[in-house]
């Protein structure tokens, strides 16, 4: 049946209005524009031991890998920058080892504490209520991924949702799984205890200290779908900012002389807790941190090639990250056009900073502990000192 055009045409002008403003709504971003903190200072720069390396790794950037932007500290000094190391960029889960932190300095603080329960917490999922087993979880299971509580999340990668074991089949702390509902939960529990948002106690407690240039609480947001009580939080950070997070670790939570994060916290979040497998490079999981204990490294890594190294026994942190948008359409078109990124080439910047820094490890930064490779894997129960 053909429609007449005078019919058509308010049809037509309908769908476009519709289709616009869907675009429209799409392009808004998430995050108002990054500023320069009042008084924050950028970090001074580090003559490179072997300049050799450092050019080579402005070499292979473009050439080998799609990151948008580099960025290497050394001893406090920055080492290497490449791209708009300024930009805010969305760290995916690279969320998690910052929240590590946060949950450092709230226990110091006295507002929680690692053994309290969901139940003593008063945490439960409105929409799909927790058992009795499940309420069991402490503080500690969250942040080791052991909850034992298996059920949709804010948030989850498909890998996530189709390696979810069934609910109820472990009982708190027994068995490893990389659980968006427990960060997510996590993220509940630190503001609920501490009054502050996440925004507010990161900047607060870590940007200022450290000198963040560009972080503000505002980029944080949140993501609420309907099939969960617990929102998750969403953390945009520049390459240059983290690379200051990663020095804070680098040197054991000290920055400046001031003890920002606990050093026992910052060794202890950082210990091989879990087995993992399948996870190259890593080997284990701390409180939200990635475990590689063949470089006795620890990592932050998050989807679309965002990764932070931190290698303390070299006093040496390095970022490399991809610029996955700021809004539903840059993230949209990230999806469709471009790459995620390659943990072996963050690996292989690592080499090439070691050789640039002239960075030798340092005598005393003790080897990490913990589970090693060769432990069985998921399994295993936590390390005692976890």
């Amino acid at each position: 049946m053909r429609i007449p055009a005078r019919k058509l045409r308010p049809l037509l002008a309908l769908f476009a209005g519709v289709a616009g403003a869907a675009l429209v709504y799409a392009a808004i971003p998430a995050i108002p524009p990054a500023t320069s903190s009042a008084g924050a200072e950028p970090l001074p720069r580090r003559a490179p031991a072997d300049p050799a390396a450092l050019r080579e790794a402005y070499a292979y950037l473009p050439a080998q890998t799609r990151f948008d932007a580099f960025v290497a500290v050394h001893q406090g000094r920055e080492l290497a920058r490449w791209g708009d190391a300024d930009l805010p960029i969305n760290t995916h889960s690279v969320r998690k080892s910052l929240l590590s932190a946060l949950y450092g300095i709230a226990i110091d603080k006295g507002y929680l504490r690692l053994d309290q329960t969901l139940a003593e917490l008063g945490i439960d999922d409105r929409v799909v209520p927790l058992t009795a087993q499940e309420k069991r979880a402490t503080v500690r299971d969250l942040l080791m991924s052991r909850s034992g509580i298996y059920i949709q999340a804010a948030g989850e990668a498909r890998g996530m949702k189709d390696s979810r074991p069934r609910r109820g089949a472990h009982r708190p702390g027994e068995f490893f799984y990389y659980n968006n509902w427990d960060f997510n939960v996590l993220g509940t529990i630190f503001e609920r205890r501490t009054g502050l948002s996440i925004g507010d106690a990161f900047e607060r407690w870590i940007a200022r200290p450290t000198g963040m240039t560009g972080f503000r609480a505002a980029h944080v947001i949140y993501e609420q779908p309907g099939y969960t009580e617990h929102r998750q939080f969403v953390i945009f950070l520049s390459a240059a900012d983290l690379a200051r997070f990663g020095m804070l670790y680098a040197d054991r939570g000290r920055w400046g002389g001031v003890q920002v994060v606990p050093q026992a916290w910052v060794e202890r979040s950082t210990r091989a807790c879990s087995p993992v497998a399948d996870r190259d490079p890593f080997d284990a999981y701390g409180y939200l941190w990635w475990v590689d204990r063949d470089a006795d490294t620890v990592w932050a890594d998050g989807w679309g090639g965002q990764f932070l190294i931190v290698d303390p026994r070299r006093r040496l942190a390095l970022v490399s990250r991809n610029d996955t948008g700021r809004s539903r359409l840059q993230l949209g078109w990230f999806v469709l056009f471009d790459g995620d990124g390659w943990r072996s080439h963050h690996q292989h910047l690592h080499q090439l900073m070691i050789r640039a820094a002239g960075a030798a490890p340092q005598s005393d930064a003790p080897p990490r502990a913990g589970p090693g490779r060769n432990a069985e894997p998921r399994l295993a129960a936590a390390d005692p000192a976890c």
